[in-house]
Formats: C-alpha cells, sequence, structure tokens
C-alpha cells in the first residue's frame, strides 16, 4: 500500500444522494470519485413514486423531518427547476375521518414552517375536479413531483463537468484501511472483468440500504430495519395536484401525477435485511386498502376505489 491518492474523496452509490454528494464535492474543486455497482438511480432512487415532499406528510409525527423536507423542498425548486412539476398538494378529509385531525394537521404544518391553506370542498373540487366529491375539507401544500432519474442524472453530468470521475458497474468488494481510519475501497470492475485499488482521503458510505454491507467491511455494525412496498402505476393521468388522506399517513393514502401516468401508494413491510434484493411483489406488499379489483369484465388490475381519494367513474368504467 503506497501512500499515493487516486482521489480526496470517494463515494458509495449513484442515487440520488450519492449525486447529490458528488456534485458538491466536485464543485467544491474537490478530486472526487463514485462508484455505483449497476447503473445510476437503479436502487431506490429509481423505485419511488416521485412526490416532491413538502414535509407536511410527516408534520404532526415528525416534525423535524417535516422542517428538512421543505427546506430541501425550496431548494431543489430553485436549482433542479427543469426536474419539478410544482403540483401543489390536496390533504382531504373524507367522511370515515376525524375533521378535527384537518387542525392539528394546520398547526403542525405552520409549526414546521410549511404553508398550509384551508380549502372548502368547493374550492378544492375546483382546483383537482377528480378528488372523491364527498370531501368535508381540505388543506393545500407545496408539494411537486420531481423526475429523480433527471434529478440524479443532472447532479452526475454537473459533477463531471466539474472533474469528477463517475464508474459505474464497479462493486465494492472491501474497504482499505490504514489503523483506524479508511483510506480507500477495492472493487470489481464488471466491464473490464478486474479487481482494482482506489485510494482516497475521504470514502462516503452513500449507499443506502446497501449501507450496513459496506460498514462492515470496516468492522461496523449498523443495524438497519429494511421496509418495502408497492406502487400502483396507471397507464394515464387522473389528477393534476397530489391527492393526500388528512390523517395519520398509512398504507396507500396518496396519489401522485407524474408526467402521464398517476401512481398510487404505497405499502411498507419490514423485511428481513437479506431480502433487500428482492423486488417481487408478494401477497403482504401488495396489499392496497385504497384500491379494489375490477369486477370481471371491466379490465384487469386494481382500480382506485372511488370512496376514498377519487371521484367515482362514469357509468361503464370509461375514463
Amino acid at each position: 500500500m503506497t501512500g499515493r491518492l487516486d482521489s480526496e474523496v470517494i463515494i458509495i452509490g449513484g442515487g440520488a444522494t450519492g449525486a447529490g454528494i458528488a456534485r458538491d464535492c466536485a464543485r467544491r474543486g474537490l478530486r472526487t470519485l463514485l462508484i455505483e455497482r449497476h447503473d445510476i438511480a437503479t436502487g431506490a432512487t429509481g423505485r419511488n413514486h416521485g412526490l416532491l415532499h413538502s414535509g407536511a406528510r410527516y408534520a404532526v409525527t415528525d416534525n423535524e423531518s417535516a422542517r428538512e423536507c421543505i427546506s430541501e423542498n425550496r431548494i431543489l425548486r430553485r436549482i433542479a427547476r427543469h426536474c419539478i412539476e410544482p403540483t401543489n398538494g390536496l390533504f382531504i378529509t373524507l367522511p370515515e375521518d376525524d375533521l378535527a385531525w384537518q387542525q392539528t394537521f394546520i398547526d403542525a404544518c405552520q409549526q414546521a414552517g410549511i404553508e398550509a391553506t384551508p380549502l372548502s370542498p368547493q374550492e378544492a373540487l375546483r382546483r383537482e375536479p377528480a378528488v372523491n366529491p364527498t370531501l368535508l375539507g381540505a388543506v393545500q401544500v407545496p408539494d411537486g413531483t420531481i423526475d429523480p432519474f433527471r434529478l440524479t442524472a443532472a447532479n452526475m453530468l454537473d459533477a463531471r463537468e466539474h472533474g469528477a470521475q463517475i464508474l459505474t458497474g464497479c462493486e465494492v468488494t472491501g474497504l482499505l484501511r490504514r489503523g483506524d481510519r479508511v483510506c480507500g475501497v477495492q472493487v470489481y470492475d464488471r466491464q473490464l472483468h478486474q479487481a482494482r485499488t482506489l485510494y482516497a482521503g475521504m470514502v462516503v458510505n452513500a449507499a443506502g440500504i446497501w449501507g450496513q454491507r459496506i460498514a462492515e467491511y470496516a468492522d461496523l455494525r449498523i443495524t438497519m430495519f429494511p421496509a418495502k412496498g408497492s406502487l400502483l402505476i396507471l397507464d394515464h393521468r387522473i389528477n393534476n395536484l397530489v391527492i393526500n388522506r388528512c390523517r395519520k399517513p398509512a398504507d396507500a393514502d396518496i396519489l401522485v401525477p407524474g408526467d402521464t401516468i398517476s401512481l398510487i401508494g404505497t405499502t411498507s413491510m419490514h423485511i428481513p435485511y437479506d431480502e433487500i434484493d428482492d423486488n417481487r411483489v408478494n401477497s403482504g406488499g401488495g396489499r392496497y386498502p385504497a384500491a379494489r379489483r375490477g369486477k370481471a369484465g371491466a379490465g384487469h388490475g386494481p382500480h382506485p376505489d372511488p370512496p376514498r381519494l377519487l371521484r367515482r367513474p362514469p357509468a361503464g368504467g370509461q375514463r
């Protein structure tokens, strides 16, 4: 082992977090190297519903996270406008929900610095005609939608333009250590079919849920509790505003418009850590309380349940 540095910073992980760190480091003039075992945005970054959180969803239960969300929301709107659709969002109260929760929700949003505007049912329907007309009230918040692939690619391109190196298809197989300090990584290059050794003054673990395995190479025991869920993707866009239920967050209680489609999600179930690479939908991960399966002859797959987020479709099932 020599004392030379191939770079000043090595970043492990090519998702949104790793790409953002790479851009920041490169723009500061640091010699930056990012390593990704597959391709960019192929992990959790490429498997989400594309919601640009205002933080409102967490305002009541986790006000600290809500504050962080609205801060990042404003930053992204400023620096990545080409990746964002500023749709706004509605948190709706339905007859089976507790209307008193709405004021609790508004107070928590204001405490977190999130603009929350109460709307009458009539005004909510005017702004989003697809919403369930039985709603008792609604609150508008600055939610939006974001293209995670475009955002990650844009950060990568900017990082590379400022001197960063991006290596995809390179899997970390070990960490190099000098005493109690990590000084580099061992990788296997799947494209060249060879092992490589890379040195740096600092190594950043931005591997997300896979970060536990990376930490183990440094004899660090970081216990992570993974959860996975399913999204229902419609082949057309049925709403223009993000629609949430105004209640404590639960499964399948959000409808997100994204470009030409809409997504309903998400479920969430805890899984053993050794199953994090299993992306199959099973009976537990595929349950949708806010969806129902269509009657025979009415089309294939699940459909949004009209009594919940959406207006009831016309007779005959036509859009």
